[in-house]
């Protein structure tokens, strides 16, 4: 009898292609220890909880995303990155739902986020207005996708719902006449008109002026500081050193 060499990234690979395959609901440790053949107290060994095996395969997936060159200008970098979030999705549509309530995390997971604050830095919001832009067009990319990949946008079909509940047109007359269409689209397009008019926003605020960022706390679990000036895009940053 041939013996089955675990390792980590074998797991995670079998894990995102049954996942993939039939859905997050299908994931469990014996089912997975099942599709590699291994009995299941042999993955805890390599993945010691259910929380570690999935954020193992947003891992994994994240890393799929292809970043921009660092010389790219900032918006198309931008751009590039959150088109990649989109396309990576479309391949895993599965695992969005997973991806939303789980980000990465760990140096490469996090390459991915790196890359879109510094194109909107090098664009020449502040800190504050940054992280503000970057949740903006985030949302924007995430709810695009989950509903993208969810179906949601499906055509209302009045008539086929009365065999569920009654639907009073009169109710509802911009459902009944705006419904069928809600299908009907260009999700290419949409994307990428939603993504300009965002950009086109946030490119905006590099120009408002602000006061200076403050910071009232360190964002840890101790600690406090207050009034703390932080130096403006391109001042130099304070030294970290490691003991």
């Amino acid at each position: 009898m041939t013996r089955i060499l675990l390792s980590e990234e074998a797991i995670l690979t079998a894990a995102l292609r049954l996942v993939d395959a039939e859905g997050l609901d299908a994931l469990t440790m014996r089912r997975l220890a099942a599709e590699l053949g291994v009995a299941t107290m042999s993955l805890y060994g390599h993945v010691p909880t259910k929380d570690d095996l999935l954020l193992g395969v947003v891992n994994m997936v994240t890393a799929e995303i292809q970043l921009p060159d660092p010389a790219t200008p900032p918006w198309e970098a931008l751009r590039i990155v959150t088109r990649e979030f989109r396309r990576v999705s479309l391949v895993h549509p599965n695992l969005v739902p997973l991806i939303v309530r789980q980000p990465p995390t760990g140096s490469a997971g996090l390459l991915t986020l790196e890359a879109a604050l510094d194109a909107v830095r090098r664009a020449g919001l502040d800190r504050a207005m940054t992280a503000k832009a970057y949740r903006l067009t985030a949302s924007f990319a995430i709810g695009f996708v989950s509903l993208e990949c969810g179906g949601f946008f499906k055509p209302v079909d009045v008539a086929a719902g009365e065999q569920f509940a009654p639907i009073d047109v009169s109710a509802v007359p911009r459902v009944a006449e705006v419904g069928p269409y809600l299908a009907n689209w260009d999700a290419d397009e949409e994307f990428e008109r939603g993504m300009d008019v965002l950009i086109g926003v946030v490119s905006g605020w590099a120009a408002l002026p602000g006061p200076s960022e403050v910071m009232e706390g360190d964002g840890g679990s101790g600690g406090h500081v207050e009034g703390v000036d932080v130096p403006a895009h391109g001042d130099p940053q304070p030294s970290v050193s490691g003991s």
